[in-house]
């Protein structure tokens, strides 16, 4: 419990620091709120075509066609004018003209100060009076900055119609300090006007614009508010407060939902939703005139060289004019983003929920778990997220939400391995004592070792015992020196095991039993195997260095050991049990280091160890032997001296003492004898006692031929002796 306490005040102290940079910086993540609105945006108004709006748009084409920029406004007055043949509604004139027009003959005469006897034409009075005269209503723009510099101004803006607000709070409405205004002439001309601007925050992705402005304590609508607003034929545009920080717009039957700045959260559409015909083609006449019926035309221009075109949620950039198009469908369709005064408390609630989800996961200590529930409620977020997009048009921000969900997802996880960890390594502290590294890890690495499995493998199998353990033990006769004596000689042959890469399985008394090829394969392991008994014979001679000389306390071992298949694997009861091997090759191995009594030697190979070693060794056939009532077939055991190649004197007494065992299995039992009796004499420098044990069956075999046996068959009465 202490442990979970402190894993929850873990996750309390990270709760706390997403909640409380959520509540001091919403738009800490602004940009990958972007991100997330842009993909959703892809699959949102995908087949949405304008039935609302068309851009006459002066491009390249016109502009190349025309060969100047700016246009002449005679052109604009034409293009007003052809206009007037369709069924349109209402016209609204993207551009801003602060100044007089410098090509127009009239002026370029006043900046020559000439003067002549005939009136040459004034371009401005012509678009004047083309707006003027115009059956459909005309809505120009201009501009609102803000600079240190408060410029004096003549005129304002004029509207036909009357913005007006009930009592608002916390509403923070942008206000501008200056304005760029288009020249008198053509201001007056107009039926009305709104502001171009589109942009109204640092952002350089553009997904939020303003739909009113206060300039000089007065508010005034938006170029594609007033367009809508003189479609409409309303003469009053309200703002109001719906609940605490929740506010709309009402202009006529439409309600349009903004946020505290009086800003629209616009939904893109397709690149070609709205119909675009270039300006040249309406001059020269070149355009079906019925694709114009009860529509709302916009004139503005793409072309490159002439305006700068905006970074939008969607891949493409788009022109002034474009999104000037996108605001009004959006509100005659109401396609916009509706603002919600609950979205902050969305917010926290859903990073609450995901943190307490996710901590609650700890009590099952399981990653697959908590990888289910994290994604579980990856889901539900997505699913409410787009829900609330493609359904109810509310965009939540939800980078808050997804990074909560990752961050508690790590801190999830990493407590857990942690703690996993922890449990492993007291885990191995246990088993360190009892078995193998490799045995542990094959344990510990299957959730499922508690239930009993073996498994089926060639492994080879060593046995090792004390010479006279009982004698000694008599000899001590103390606990507690006979259990220093005992770990002394234990501890280095252990190590020599498992530096070989062998598996020790348990301690019997003053007995060792390993294996090698489990549970992990090794190559040659037979070599292994017998190099670690070679290696522990060697070793003995530095503990015994320690007695003194003739003290009865010095130590020898005999070793056994054996290679063949046996079962492997975890066995006993589901409480208490052990990693082991068993089958007739691990008692083969045990008979073998028994087997040494009958010999006298140290260490006996079986025939299996002998065809599959490697590496070179100082070995002699030493029978051939069965096993009483459990392996009667008959098999060749060896009698292993060192590692490396036998000296030649060596290999004379080898080959000698496998050619008179060779004579006594043909039954010449006297000229087996004699070379028996020949090595016996020459003081063999290899074991002598397994010359004298040959030399006795073949006198009682000359005795009486019905003593000869082939075989020496090991029982329990022979090797107990």
């Amino acid at each position: 419990m202490k442990a979970l306490f402190k894993y929850l005040v873990i996750f309390i102290i990270v709760f706390c620091s997403i909640f409380f940079t959520f509540k001091s910086y919403p738009d800490l993540f602004l940009n990958l709120d972007n991100e997330i609105k842009s993909f959703l945006l892809k699959h949102k108004n995908k087949s949405h075509q304008s039935k609302n709006v068309i851009i006459v748009d002066i491009d390249d084409k016109s502009i190349n066609q025309t060969a100047q920029w700016p246009w002449r406004r005679d052109l604009f007055a034409k293009l007003i004018d052809e206009l007037q043949t369709t069924n349109l509604k209402v016209i609204g004139v993207d551009i801003i003209f602060s100044k007089e027009d410098i090509n127009s003959p009239f002026n370029v005469l006043k900046s020559l100060d000439l003067k002549i006897n005939r009136q040459l034409p004034n371009y401005d009075e012509l678009f004047s009076k083309a707006i003027k005269n115009s059956s459909k209503p005309i809505i120009l723009g201009y501009h609102f900055f803000n600079n240190s510099f408060k410029q004096k101004i003549s005129q304002k803006p004029t509207t036909v119609g009357t913005l007006k607000k009930t009592k608002l709070n916390k509403i923070d409405i942008l206000e501008a300090n200056n304005i760029n205004m288009n020249i008198s002439l053509l201001q007056n001309s107009a039926y009305s006007s709104g502001f171009l601007n589109i942009i109204n925050s640092d952002s350089p992705i553009l997904s939020n614009v303003p739909l009113i402005i206060k300039y000089e304590n007065e508010l005034y609508p938006s170029f594609a508010l007033e367009i809508i607003r003189t479609l409409k034929d309303s003469k009053n545009i309200l703002i109001k407060q719906i609940e605490n920080s929740s506010y709309k717009i009402e202009l006529d039957n439409l309600n349009i939902s903004v946020d505290k700045k009086a800003s629209l959260s616009l939904s893109y559409y397709k690149n070609n939703c709205f119909k675009t015909i270039s300006a040249v083609d309406i001059l020269n006449k070149n355009y079906d005139k019925t694709i114009f019926d009860n529509k709302i035309v916009l004139i503005g221009s793409s072309a490159l060289d002439v305006v700068s075109l905006n970074n939008t949620l969607i891949d493409k950039k788009l022109s002034t004019t474009q999104i000037h198009a996108t605001i009004i469908e959006n509100i005659l369709n109401s396609n916009f983003f509706i603002n919600v005064n609950w979205q902050d408390n969305f917010i926290s609630a859903s990073i609450f929920i995901i943190f307490t989800s996710l901590f609650l996961t700890l009590f099952f200590n399981k990653i697959l778990f908590s990888s289910y529930v994290s994604l579980l409620l990856l889901f539900f977020i997505s699913f409410t997220i787009c829900y609330f997009f493609y359904i109810e048009n509310i965009f939540i921000n939800s980078a808050f939400i997804f990074l909560s969900l990752i961050i508690a997802f790590i801190c999830t996880i990493t407590i857990i391995f942690i703690k996993k960890t922890k449990e492993l390594m007291t885990l191995k502290k246990k088993f360190a004592a009892k078995v193998s590294n490799n045995v542990m890890n094959d344990l510990l690495k299957d959730e499922n070792s508690h239930y009993l499995r073996t498994k089926q493998k060639d492994i080879t199998i060593f046995f090792s015992d004390i010479i006279g353990f009982s004698q000694i033990t008599n000899k001590i006769n103390d606990p507690e020196k006979l259990t220093k004596f005992l770990n002394k000689y234990m501890n280095p042959m252990t190590k020599i095991i498992m530096k070989n890469k062998g598996t020790v399985d348990k301690f019997i008394g003053d007995s060792i039993m390993a294996y090698w090829n489990a549970p992990f394969s090794v190559n040659n392991h037979q070599d292994l195997a017998l190099t670690s008994a070679l290696e522990q014979l060697k070793a003995l001679e530095e503990i015994n260095k320690n007695y003194e000389e003739n003290s009865p306390l010095k130590i020898k071992i005999r070793i056994g050991i054996n290679s063949g298949k046996a079962y492997v694997g975890e066995m006993g009861a589901d409480d208490r049990n052990d990693y082991t091997a068993l089958g007739s090759e691990v008692n083969k191995a045990s008979i073998l280091e028994q087997a040494c009594k009958i010999y006298k030697t140290s260490c006996i190979i079986s025939q299996s160890v002998k065809i599959a070693l490697k590496k070179d060794y100082t070995i002699r056939l030493l029978d051939t032997i069965s096993i009483e009532d459990t392996i009667k077939a008959p098999f060749n055991i060896y009698e292993v001296f060192k590692e490396g190649k036998p000296t030649q004197e060596e290999q004379i007494q080898i080959d000698s003492f496998e050619k008179a065992l060779g004579l006594y299995y043909k039954k010449e039992f006297q000229k087996a004898l004699d070379i028996f009796q020949e090595l016996k004499n020459k003081n063999s420098i290899l074991n002598t006692y397994a010359i004298s044990f040959h030399i006795k069956r073949c006198e009682k075999c000359l005795l009486n031929t019905s003593f000869f046996s082939p075989v020496t068959i090991i029982n329990k009465r022979l090797i107990s002796r």
